[in-house]
């Protein structure tokens, strides 16, 4: 189907066949089928590659690709084209394709490739769209439980960075708790690329629970919330031994209290023998004398 072509769309090196184009109505421009042929997706920080319908036997007169009014590259024959192009791209007339690098969101959109052939006046249209998606890392999970033990509700944070198009933090948790949760989404001015995060408050009645959020396909790790602090196992062991250590201090302290008092018990009777044995003595040297005399 023919159809006039906007002044705009070509670069002023092309000008006088977007003349030629307008007198003689020969566009000829791919229909709905084409545009879904024509789909291509790119990530952020890779590469994308447009294919242009060349004709391999027919020699190439000019190749170029626009996106809106806005010259990318292209290939002129007769004439260097001096309009600027865009400096991630190159093109390459062999394959009639045109390779885009250090994709970012911004280059997505609606996109034209424009053919015409040596001794051919009619001109080819045909029109691409390139998706661009960015990905988030992967999503972090943090909690804040209360003091208390078991706590009575925690705090949960879920963050992932970096992404694009927009999508929303999904709490994974069982039907039988409740979250309620804030979501908040920032967009990076420069990149267009997206922080996503929701902060969520579990309340703890149901006991110990496995939680984690996802962001797209992407799941944070398992986090264990709500459990006690304290369990039956013995909580504090440090506890356990000092008061071993202090039993065993006080039965040392009683050991040497008893040997002590027992030694000065020893002593003492073995001081009164002492003194019996010299009274006794004393007496027979007495009577040792009186006998003398």
């Amino acid at each position: 189907m023919a159809s006039p072509s906007n002044l705009q769309c070509f670069p002023s090196s092309l000008f006088w066949l977007a003349q030629l184009y307008i007198m003689t109505g020969a566009i000829s421009v791919t229909g709905s089928a084409a545009l879904i042929q024509n789909q291509y997706r790119g990530v952020v920080g890779g590469n994308v590659t447009f294919y242009c319908p060349i004709d391999e036997n027919s020699t190439l007169e000019l190749m170029y690709i626009q996106r809106g009014n806005t010259f990318v590259n292209g290939y002129y024959k007769r004439k260097k084209i001096t309009d600027p192009v865009w400096s991630n791209t190159r093109i390459d007339t062999k394959k009639g394709t045109m390779h885009m690098s250090s994709l970012n969101v911004s280059h997505q959109g609606e996109y034209q490739c424009h053919i015409m052939y040596s001794g051919n006046d009619l001109g080819h249209v045909t029109d691409m769209h390139l998706s661009v998606t960015g990905n988030y890392n992967k999503p972090a999970l943090t909690k804040d439980c209360c003091d208390q033990s078991p706590p009575l509700s925690c705090l949960l944070t879920c963050v992932a960075h970096g992404g694009y198009p927009q999508a929303e933090v999904k709490w994974n948790v069982s039907q039988t708790h409740t979250l309620k949760a804030i979501n908040n989404i920032t967009r990076d001015n420069v990149t267009e690329l997206v922080n996503t995060s929701s902060t969520a408050r579990l309340n703890c009645s149901n006991g110990e629970m496995f939680i984690s959020c996802s962001v797209g396909n992407l799941r944070s790790e398992l986090l264990s919330v709500c459990k006690p602090k304290y369990t039956s196992d013995p909580p504090w062991p440090h506890v356990i031994t000092i008061a071993v250590l202090a039993v065993g201090v006080m039965v040392v302290m009683v050991v040497m209290v008893v040997t002590l008092l027992w030694c000065k018990s020893k002593k003492c009777k073995k001081g009164e023998n002492e003194d019996i044995n010299e009274a006794e003595e004393g007496i027979r040297l007495n009577g040792n004398k009186k006998e003398e005399t």
